[in-house]
């Protein structure tokens, strides 16, 4: 439909915008004399939302999403919603504290295994914890070169090449990253994000309008007389049992909105004060239920449209619908909406893969080369030092993606698996003093052995994801605690820290005070 020039010209426009932020953010760092490294930022609550949100949409919202609405039907919306409204609350009791120790620490933590660390003082924990980190990261900065190649490669009818795409677009998203870092990307995430909520809604209403005439009522209509299962469990493609009810917003409320690292580190690290985190808590629900809701009618315009998609195919809803039903309406539009869909797809992925890359390099570098290996790299050789593992783990993620699996939505759901199983280990490190680093290892490492299996052995990991793995993980972290013991002074700096954040920030006062006052 688009030839391969429009669509490199509109990928070219868009990579000199997020470079061209990189470029002003690291000048003004250097202008105000910050310096600082290219794997830690602090920033205010309007950044701080749109780059927790950029990051957290990945590829779902144009590619992901709209497919497994379609599969899943108007349950897995509904699945969706359940967990949304649980991040204020989870984000309160975990990752709020976990801001306030990295404000004791001034800001210096960069991986989710140096809040950890402070807890349970094990360096053997900081190794496997880094691995696992490190072992989520690769499959979902691959799953955005997949979806952004898929994306080229269908809206230029094949003129683009598979694979000549994703090894650009690769390239020139490390080169991003070690130009700007963390902060650049932050910046670049608050415009992106508004831009591609927009195309997300621009599209839904588009083809709504193309298919039904603007009617929301006549496609229900048309979906309860062709395909009725999409207002029912198991959805359309039979696709949301019962465990998948359950497994997969647990999965989310836990391992996506919190443990992947890239959002780990933007909920609990990147807030210049008390009141970012609270509007991240209170805007974060609004902004996903704008998003998961436009994408929700995507796959449901779609599916009332065509109902007879390949599972594979129906990721690829969007320029499906664009090709087939826009262009006869008016070509002008449907050319619009392609690059507005390729450009979307390039925006939302692209500020993932970003986050995503500063992060694993972040954990290469601190917590494997210098925690695990002891050596010893200078301060002003890091910058070169982060940028070198940016691109090696860039190259990585290019090579992953030239082979991917059928669905990018394996992708990214085996990502949230994985980390899953670390949350038991933070919420017993914030609220349990008896918790010990010998159950922190045991329940990293069994947890994360349970997931695999259930993917790769007892193949349930689609439907349950980190559930079974997390589960097992809770367990062994009470149980091994019991069993094992700690030197207390090991935790005692942490809780103190803690307890002294919390006076400072939440201006407690002791009782005998307020009466004296």
């Amino acid at each position: 439909m688009l030839s391969s020039t429009t669509i490199w010209i509109a990928f070219a426009c868009y990579m000199c915008f997020l470079i061209g932020v990189a470029s002003y953010v690291t000048m003004q760092e250097r202008r105000q004399s910050q310096g600082g490294s290219l794997l830690t930022a602090s920033v205010a609550w309007p950044v701080l939302v749109m780059t927790y949100i950029a990051s957290l949409m990945s590829t779902w919202v144009f590619f992901a999403g709209p497919g497994a609405y379609y599969r899943g039907g108007l349950g897995y919306w509904l699945s969706e919603m359940s967990y949304i409204p649980l991040f204020p609350i989870i984000a309160h009791f975990t990752m709020n504290k976990v801001w306030l120790i990295n404000q004791v620490k001034g800001g210096t933590f960069s991986t989710p295994a140096d809040f950890y660390f402070e807890r349970f003082k094990s360096p053997a924990l900081t190794t496997v914890l880094g691995l696992i980190f490190l072992g989520a990261s690769f499959p979902y900065i691959s799953s955005v070169l997949v979806a952004i190649a898929q994306a080229a490669q269908y809206a230029t009818g094949g003129n683009i090449n598979y694979q000549t795409a994703v090894i650009v677009v690769g390239l020139i998203m490390t080169i991003f990253v070690c130009i700007g870092g963390v902060k650049s990307a932050a910046m670049a995430d608050t415009i992106q994000g508004l831009i591609f909520i927009g195309l997300l809604w621009a599209i839904v209403i588009a083809c709504l309008i193309v298919g039904f005439g603007g009617s929301l009522g006549a496609a229900l209509a048309t979906l309860k007389a062709n395909t009725p299962t999409f207002f029912s469990y198991p959805g359309p493609s039979g696709w949301v049992p019962y465990s998948g009810r359950f497994g997969y917003p647990f999965s989310c409320a836990i391992g996506w909105t919190i443990m992947l690292p890239h959002v780990f580190v933007r909920s609990g690290y990147f807030g210049d004060n008390l009141k970012a985190q609270r509007r991240l808590s209170y805007f974060t629900p609004i902004l996903q239920a704008i998003v998961w809701t436009g994408t929700m009618f995507i796959g449901l315009v779609g599916l009332a449209l065509v109902n007879n998609l390949a599972s594979s195919d129906s990721e690829l809803i969007i320029p499906y619908m664009i090709h087939n039903f826009v262009v006869a309406y008016s070509p002008n539009l449907a050319v619009f909406l392609m690059i507005g869909f390729f450009v979307g797809a390039c925006a939302v992925g692209l500020s993932t893969a970003n986050a995503f890359l500063s992060v694993a390099s972040a954990i290469v570098s601190t917590d494997l080369i210098k925690g695990t290996f002891k050596v010893n790299i200078p301060k002003e050789k890091e910058t070169t030092i982060n940028r070198v593992i940016i691109a090696i783990l860039g190259l990585g993620s290019i090579v992953l993606a030239i082979n991917p699996p059928e669905l990018i939505f394996t992708l990214i759901m085996f990502s949230i698996a994985i980390v899953m199983p670390l949350f038991p280990v933070l919420v017993f490190g914030i609220y349990w003093k008896k918790a010990t680093k010998q159950a922190a290892i045991v329940s990293s490492i069994v947890g994360t052995v349970l997931v695999l299996m259930t993917y790769f052995v007892w193949n349930i990991g689609g439907t349950w994801y980190g559930a079974i793995g997390m589960l097992g993980s809770t367990i062994c972290m009470y149980v091994v605690s019991l069993v094992t013991r700690q030197d207390a002074a090991d935790s005692e700096e942490f809780f103190n820290m803690l307890a002294k954040a919390g006076r400072r920030f939440y201006k407690v006062q002791d009782s005998s005070i307020k009466k004296a006052a």
